[in-house]
This record gives structure tokens, sequence and C-alpha cells, in this order.
């Protein structure tokens, strides 16, 4: 059956107006109209007062529809109008529920780790690579949060000068799906170190060995009212229970170690001097000394072989999460032999070596670290910050905050 043209359409449409159409073609049309958008279009305009193909008004012109016939053509508009708003609230409503679900699931699957870490996890590992890699800086509280499929942690970093701690920047943590994004923001745009370490040689070349002095200078010309930082190398590879014996009679805290790993000794034929991303060590204040959740108590200088079992067994931490951890080491890396490492073969190698020392960062009265010079088991001292003193004084004041 073919289609009526516009010329039909309206000589048809017209006749049915004038009433000259009979019952049978009215039934027709009739039919028609419910099938033809054409046929409606044209009677709408008809029944607005518009004669088909012109613009000229006429507004008697609806006037020869049968009411039944006019009811079901406004029926007809109302519902494809209601269709239109029904279908655009439906489209609306799709789109907010799959937002809603998708944010669901960054907030529940994502956000626990499901498919990863657990939080406590990725708060322990990213703890641990901060204070592993960047000697004398501990990673001090945190806050986390989750976007739309990513998971943000901040941690505020600290430093230990004498008995206080001074935050010195925020750490900042990214992770979409399996990347890992970081970053460090240091207080004033840069953070200020001397804490670098100079591996020690083999005996025959420990005559050529150059060792600074100019830290015991600079301490010397410090006031004695002053707390400060200093890092020291040692002249061969000590444990634990051997540094102990030595800085024990002195009235001082260690706050970070500087522990062969296996890859120094390669690295300072390369590197005179090993520091923030070339270095490796711990901070003993922050490790978990037994399996309570919380952090027990060690000698202050002691305990060597508890502290370094702890030290391994918070290194296979990092492995049994490995994805996680060397994404975050490989982001502090500065070398590409360091970049390669893995932490199973560090752990490898201190398990068959043992964890063997070869510097760390002390802190207490500046005079207290001038007494050190007299050590020949220590070597190049390079001095941190300095405060004013702070190392026994009685705690009276208390906290005052903005209001």
């Amino acid at each position: 059956m073919t289609q009526p043209t516009d010329e039909q359409l309206n000589n048809k449409l017209n006749a049915y107006l004038r009433g000259e159409l009979s019952e049978e073609e009215i039934q027709l049309l009739r039919s028609e109209l419910e099938q033809n958008e054409a046929f409606a279009g044209q009677l709408e305009l008809l029944l607005l007062g518009h004669s088909p193909g012109t613009s000229d008004q006429h507004p008697e012109a609806g006037s020869g529809l049968p009411v039944d016939l006019q009811t079901r053509i406004m029926r007809r508009g109302k519902w494809r109008s209601r269709f239109s708003v029904v279908s655009a609230t439906f489209t609306t409503l799709a789109a907010i529920f799959v937002v809603l679900i998708l944010y669901t699931y960054a907030n529940t699957f994502f956000a626990t780790r499901w498919f990863g870490p657990e939080a406590e996890a990725i708060r322990r590992v990213t703890s641990d690579v901060i204070s592993f890699t960047k000697p004398g800086v501990i990673a001090g509280n945190s806050s986390t949060g989750t976007t739309l499929l990513t998971f943000t942690s901040r941690y505020e970093l600290r430093e230990q000068i004498g008995r206080n701690q001074r935050s010195v920047g925020y750490f900042r943590e990214n992770l979409f799906f399996s990347k890992v994004s970081s970053r460090y923001d240091w207080t004033g745009g840069q953070h200020t170190t001397s804490f670098f370490f100079q591996y020690p040689k083999a005996a025959a070349d420990q005559a050529s060995q150059p060792s600074s002095q100019n830290g015991w200078v600079t301490l010397a010309k410090l006031p004695e009212g002053t707390v400060s930082q200093l890092a020291v190398s040692f002249r061969h590879l000590l444990t634990h229970d051997e540094y102990f014996a030595i800085i024990d009679k002195y009235d001082l805290d260690t706050t970070w170690f500087a522990v062969d790993t296996g890859v120094e000794s390669s690295l300072s034929a390369n590197h005179h001097l090993l520091g923030t991303g070339l270095v490796f060590g711990y901070a003993p204040g922050v490790l978990r000394y037994g399996d309570d959740p919380g952090f027990s108590s060690i000698e202050v200088n002691g305990e060597g072989e508890r502290r370094a079992e702890t030290y391994l067994r918070e290194i296979q931490y990092l492995i049994d999460h490995s994805k996680l951890t060397e994404a975050l080491m490989r982001n502090n890396a500065r070398d590409p032999q360091v970049r390669k490492l893995t932490m199973e073969e560090r752990y490898n190698y201190m398990k068959q070596n043992g964890v063997k020392l070869y510097g760390a960062v002390v802190t207490g009265p500046t005079k207290e670290l001038l007494k050190l010079k007299q050590e020949s088991e220590f070597t190049v001292p390079l001095v941190g910050m300095t405060d004013w003193w702070n190392w026994d004084q009685q705690q009276a004041s208390g906290v005052e905050y903005s209001y």
C-alpha cells in the first residue's frame, strides 16, 4: 500500500472537515490516524486553526471534528509528551544509579581493598617505606579517603631534634586499582637534610678512604644550650650490639640506622656518599617489637638480636605486600641499580650475612654529640638541624590552638 502524497493528505483531511467522506472512508481515516504520524500532525494543526499547507488561520476549522476524535488526538499528544518526560527521567535515573554503584564499589570493595592490601596494610607498608628510605624521617599521623575508584592517603612527616619531633611535610599517596602514585610535599617546598653515609671499604682501601671532619667543627661552634642532629658513618660494618656498646656511654638517642643490604658496596663505587634514593635502613622507634598490634617496648641501647629479628620480620611483611612495596620503592629510587633491586634480594642477603650497620643518625645535646669525636669508629660527621634546648626541660606549658 503506497503512502499518499502531501496533496492527497490535504485533500482527504479537508474533505473530512467538509463532511464529504462516507462512513467507510471515515473509519479508514481513523485507522490511518492511529498508524500514521503525518495524519496526526496535520490534524493537530487543524485543531489549532491552521489550514494544511498554509499559514492562514481558520478558527472555525476544528469545529467539524467529532468530540471523540478530538479527545483521542489530544490524548495521544499527551501520552507522547508523557513518554518523552518518562524516557528522559529514566535515562537520568539510570545514570545516577550507575554513578552510585561505582561510588559504592569505590567505598566498599576498593576502599577496603578486597582486591589488594587492606587499609591497615597500606598504612603499615607506606610507613615502613618512608622510614626505611628517608634517613631520620618517620610517618606520623595519617588520614585516608576515597574518591571515585581512588584510595588516597596523607601521612605527616616528622623528624626528631633532641627530645621533640618536628613536622617537616606530608607524604601523599593515590591508589587507582593497581596503579600507585605518590609524592613528598615538604614544608616550604623543600627538605634540607645532611644525612649521608659513607659505606666502609675493604681493609686495603681504608687508608685512601676520605673522611670529612667538618661536622665536629660545626658542633664546636654551636652554643651550649642547643640540641642537634648528627649523621655518622662507621669505619667497619657493625652489629647492633657492637654499636650500642659504643653509644651507650653517651646521653643520646638513635633515630635511624643505615643497613647493609647487599647493594651498598656496589653503589659506593659510583657514589662517595649514600643518601636519600640510595641508602636503606630503618627507624628503630617505629618497629613492632612483638606480636602486640601496638609498638612494644625495647631497651634503649640493647637487645641487638631482637632488633635484627624484628627488622627482618618487617622486611618479610613488605615482601608479602610486594606489589605496593615495589611501587613505592621505585618512586623513591634514584639509581637504576636500586630500582631493579627487589625486597626479596635484600632479605636473602641479610638473612645470609646478618643485619649489619654502617651508619646512624643520633640526636641530643650539641656538646654531647661533640664527644663522639673521640670514638675512632665514627667518621664523616654531618650535622642536621639544631634547636633550642629541649632535652630534659619540664613540659609545664600546654598547647594553645587558634579559635
